[in-house]
């Protein structure tokens, strides 16, 4: 059964990566595959393999590859049909059509044209809100331009320059 063509560039790079691991059999469909990093054990009758890829994608990982190869397999053979080409064409094998008619003709229910759909409910994120307007290359030389002449601050207590209402030594 033919496969997808990015599942049998997936499986072709698995086969790659496979190549060095060592097999030895367990019982008829058992395997205990030695990898690069971790020994996995493979059973291609259930179609599960210890590392967990298997079990989830169910396309063959490069344990079980290996190991349908030793028994003279083929990794297509492993894989799940709904990543084969027939079950895709089945898929969508019906068309979509555009309607020909004009939207003034449709016949639309009372219900549902006069119901009227409100937006989500939805709080605002916490935090401080991002800043909408982004500085343009004029804002930017303006304000390096008028970073000379600084604004004095003046206290709110006493009315003197240099120093706030925080570090006012004046007595009230």
């Amino acid at each position: 059964m033919p496969l997808t063509i990015a599942i049998k560039k997936k499986i072709d790079r698995r086969i790659n990566k496979g190549k060095t691991f060592l097999v030895q059999l367990v019982n008829e469909h058992r395997f205990l595959v030695r990898g690069d990093t971790i020994d996995c054990l493979v059973d291609l009758d259930r179609r599960t393999c210890s590392c967990g890829k298997y079990d989830i994608l169910k396309i063959p990982c490069r344990h079980a590859i290996k190991a349908g190869l030793t028994v003279g397999r083929a990794p297509s053979s492993l894989t799940d049909f709904m990543y084969t080409t027939s079950n895709w064409r089945t898929a969508y094998e019906e068309t979509i059509n555009p309607t020909g008619v004009p939207e003034d003709s449709w016949v639309v229910p009372d219900t549902i044209r006069n119901a009227s759909v409100l937006a989500p409910e939805s709080r605002r994120g916490a935090g401080r809100r991002r800043k909408r307007r982004y500085e343009t290359v004029e804002d930017k030389l303006r304000l390096s331009q008028g970073a000379q002449e600084k604004k004095r601050r003046r206290c709110s207590r006493c009315g003197e320059e240099n120093h706030n209402r925080a570090t006012c030594d004046r007595a009230i």
